[in-house]
């Protein structure tokens, strides 16, 4: 359910880091909440996704976000990016937003979390 804290069942992280140019933001926004980001944590693994804006702009102007898709593990995230259904959905977003999109992907893992001490 969207607003659930997933993070502390979550062992591995898929990264998505999209630049976006400003004309085409309000669109790939709305796109990505209502469409592309739900189709891929249904995918086997997926327990929810995180869109952050970036509070800075790239160099040229562009927007900034970065999906933060929260797996229950490295081998889910693995096997994701190796099915077909990741490379259609791929495939969409370049369809749609290819030519007004940047895009950096990566895999973050073996967290380690430090709360404050008090």
């Amino acid at each position: 359910p969207r607003g659930a804290n997933v993070s502390g069942k979550s062992k591995a992280v898929y990264r998505v880091t999209v630049e976006i140019a400003p004309e085409s933001e309000q669109a790939w926004v709305r796109w990505q909440t209502d469409e592309h980001i739900p189709a891929v944590v249904e995918q086997p693994g997926f327990l929810g996704a995180t869109l952050w804006k970036d509070r800075e702009r790239a160099a040229d102007g562009w927007a900034r976000y970065v999906i933060h898709y929260r797996s229950e593990s490295l081998a889910a995230i693995e096997a994701y990016r190796a099915s077909p259904a990741a490379a259609h959905l791929r495939d969409d977003h370049t369809k749609k937003y290819g030519k007004v999109t940047r895009i950096t992907r990566g895999v973050l893992g073996e967290p380690v979390f430090i709360g404050p001490q008090d």
